[in-house]
Protein backbone atom coordinates (compact mmCIF):
# COMPACT_ATOMS: atom_id res chain seq x y z
CA UNK A 1 0.00 0.00 0.00
CA UNK A 2 1.09 3.75 -0.70
CA UNK A 3 1.61 6.60 1.36
CA UNK A 4 -1.20 8.58 -0.41
CA UNK A 5 -3.54 5.37 -0.03
CA UNK A 6 -2.80 4.72 3.84
CA UNK A 7 -3.12 8.14 4.20
CA UNK A 8 -6.92 8.29 2.03
CA UNK A 9 -7.57 5.19 4.19
CA UNK A 10 -6.66 6.91 7.35
CA UNK A 11 -8.35 9.79 6.46
CA UNK A 12 -11.67 8.46 5.16
CA UNK A 13 -11.92 6.59 8.61
CA UNK A 14 -11.54 10.06 10.59
CA UNK A 15 -14.29 11.37 8.65
CA UNK A 16 -16.30 8.44 9.67
CA UNK A 17 -15.33 8.58 13.18
CA UNK A 18 -16.48 12.44 13.05
CA UNK A 19 -19.95 11.63 10.96
CA UNK A 20 -20.91 9.18 14.07
CA UNK A 21 -19.87 11.61 16.59
CA UNK A 22 -22.01 14.09 14.40
CA UNK A 23 -24.73 11.55 13.93
CA UNK A 24 -25.22 10.96 18.04
CA UNK A 25 -25.14 14.96 18.60
CA UNK A 26 -27.56 15.19 15.66
CA UNK A 27 -29.77 13.27 18.27
CA UNK A 28 -29.30 14.11 21.26
CA UNK A 29 -30.20 18.23 19.85
CA UNK A 30 -34.02 16.22 19.62
CA UNK A 31 -33.81 15.29 23.36
CA UNK A 32 -35.43 17.88 25.14
CA UNK A 33 -33.74 17.94 28.73
CA UNK A 34 -30.24 18.02 26.38
CA UNK A 35 -29.26 21.46 24.91
CA UNK A 36 -30.53 21.72 21.65
CA UNK A 37 -26.96 23.45 20.35
CA UNK A 38 -25.44 19.92 20.57
CA UNK A 39 -27.93 19.17 17.56
CA UNK A 40 -26.28 22.38 15.78
CA UNK A 41 -22.38 21.26 17.00
CA UNK A 42 -23.51 17.83 15.25
CA UNK A 43 -25.26 18.96 12.15
CA UNK A 44 -21.47 21.16 11.60
CA UNK A 45 -19.72 18.66 12.37
CA UNK A 46 -21.70 16.23 9.74
CA UNK A 47 -20.94 19.10 7.61
CA UNK A 48 -17.07 18.68 7.57
CA UNK A 49 -17.36 15.01 7.29
CA UNK A 50 -18.64 15.05 4.64
CA UNK A 51 -16.54 18.00 3.55
CA UNK A 52 -13.84 15.50 4.36
CA UNK A 53 -15.54 12.79 2.49
CA UNK A 54 -15.77 14.41 -0.49
CA UNK A 55 -12.61 15.97 -0.79
CA UNK A 56 -10.99 11.95 -0.38
CA UNK A 57 -13.37 10.68 -2.96
CA UNK A 58 -12.62 13.55 -5.14
CA UNK A 59 -16.04 13.75 -5.55
CA UNK A 60 -17.38 17.64 -5.07
CA UNK A 61 -21.02 16.78 -5.69
CA UNK A 62 -21.16 15.19 -2.26
CA UNK A 63 -20.41 18.75 -0.19
CA UNK A 64 -21.96 20.96 -2.82
CA UNK A 65 -25.46 19.19 -2.31
CA UNK A 66 -24.73 19.16 1.60
CA UNK A 67 -24.10 22.60 1.57
CA UNK A 68 -26.91 23.44 -0.54
CA UNK A 69 -28.89 21.88 1.70
CA UNK A 70 -28.02 23.17 4.48
CA UNK A 71 -28.31 27.27 2.89
CA UNK A 72 -31.62 25.80 1.94
CA UNK A 73 -32.96 25.12 5.53
CA UNK A 74 -31.48 28.44 6.82
CA UNK A 75 -32.46 30.77 3.93
CA UNK A 76 -36.71 28.80 4.61
CA UNK A 77 -35.96 29.27 8.38
CA UNK A 78 -34.86 33.04 8.22
CA UNK A 79 -37.98 33.31 5.80
CA UNK A 80 -41.01 31.92 7.80
CA UNK A 81 -39.38 33.66 11.31
CA UNK A 82 -40.03 37.25 9.14
CA UNK A 83 -43.48 35.96 8.15
CA UNK A 84 -44.57 34.57 11.54
CA UNK A 85 -43.04 38.00 13.32
CA UNK A 86 -44.42 40.33 11.12
CA UNK A 87 -47.76 38.95 10.76
CA UNK A 88 -47.66 38.37 15.45
CA UNK A 89 -46.03 42.01 15.05
CA UNK A 90 -48.88 43.07 13.24
CA UNK A 91 -51.49 41.87 15.18
CA UNK A 92 -49.96 43.49 18.23
CA UNK A 93 -49.49 46.79 16.77
CA UNK A 94 -52.78 46.61 14.96
CA UNK A 95 -55.25 45.50 17.50
CA UNK A 96 -57.10 42.24 17.90
CA UNK A 97 -60.03 43.07 15.19
CA UNK A 98 -61.34 39.70 13.41
CA UNK A 99 -60.08 40.81 10.36
CA UNK A 100 -56.52 40.94 12.21
CA UNK A 101 -56.50 37.77 13.52
CA UNK A 102 -57.54 35.68 10.54
CA UNK A 103 -54.82 37.79 8.66
CA UNK A 104 -52.21 37.07 11.34
CA UNK A 105 -53.67 33.21 11.18
CA UNK A 106 -53.24 33.18 7.39
CA UNK A 107 -49.72 34.51 7.80
CA UNK A 108 -48.40 32.07 10.31
CA UNK A 109 -49.45 29.58 8.32
CA UNK A 110 -47.90 30.68 5.24
CA UNK A 111 -44.90 30.98 7.35
CA UNK A 112 -45.15 26.95 8.48
CA UNK A 113 -45.62 25.96 4.72
CA UNK A 114 -42.21 28.08 4.25
CA UNK A 115 -40.83 26.07 6.08
CA UNK A 116 -41.91 22.99 5.26
CA UNK A 117 -41.24 23.40 1.48
CA UNK A 118 -37.52 24.79 2.69
CA UNK A 119 -37.27 21.39 4.95
CA UNK A 120 -38.56 19.09 2.02
CA UNK A 121 -36.25 20.75 -0.37
CA UNK A 122 -33.59 20.70 1.69
CA UNK A 123 -33.48 17.23 2.73
CA UNK A 124 -33.81 16.12 -1.37
CA UNK A 125 -30.30 18.00 -1.55
CA UNK A 126 -29.31 16.19 1.16
CA UNK A 127 -30.47 12.92 0.14
CA UNK A 128 -28.93 13.44 -2.90
CA UNK A 129 -25.44 14.02 -1.12
CA UNK A 130 -25.76 11.03 1.01
CA UNK A 131 -26.85 8.83 -1.88
CA UNK A 132 -23.22 10.09 -3.62
CA UNK A 133 -21.30 9.04 -0.61
CA UNK A 134 -23.35 5.38 -0.53
CA UNK A 135 -22.49 4.88 -4.06
CA UNK A 136 -18.89 5.99 -4.07
CA UNK A 137 -18.11 4.44 -0.49
CA UNK A 138 -20.46 1.21 -1.38
CA UNK A 139 -22.03 1.52 2.04
CA UNK A 140 -25.68 1.51 1.45
CA UNK A 141 -26.33 3.08 5.10
CA UNK A 142 -25.85 6.46 3.46
CA UNK A 143 -28.83 5.48 1.12
CA UNK A 144 -31.53 4.74 3.97
CA UNK A 145 -30.39 7.61 6.12
CA UNK A 146 -30.77 9.87 3.11
CA UNK A 147 -34.69 8.47 2.17
CA UNK A 148 -35.46 8.37 6.07
CA UNK A 149 -34.41 12.25 6.12
CA UNK A 150 -36.73 13.01 2.94
CA UNK A 151 -39.81 10.77 4.55
CA UNK A 152 -39.38 12.67 7.53
CA UNK A 153 -39.49 15.65 6.43
CA UNK A 154 -42.46 14.99 3.84
CA UNK A 155 -44.00 13.42 6.51
CA UNK A 156 -43.58 16.60 8.77
CA UNK A 157 -46.93 18.34 7.57
CA UNK A 158 -49.03 15.78 8.97
CA UNK A 159 -47.45 16.41 12.39
CA UNK A 160 -47.96 20.14 11.99
CA UNK A 161 -51.46 19.36 10.85
CA UNK A 162 -52.48 17.50 13.75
Amino acid sequence: MHQNESRSVSDLGQARVLGGVASILLVLGIVPSVDPMLGIVGFVLLLVSLKQISDIVQQPEIFKNALIATIVGIVGAVAAIVFGGAAIMSLFTNGFSQFDIVRTFVSILLALVVVWVALVVSSMFLRKSLNLTANVLGIGLFRTAGLLILIGAILTIILVER
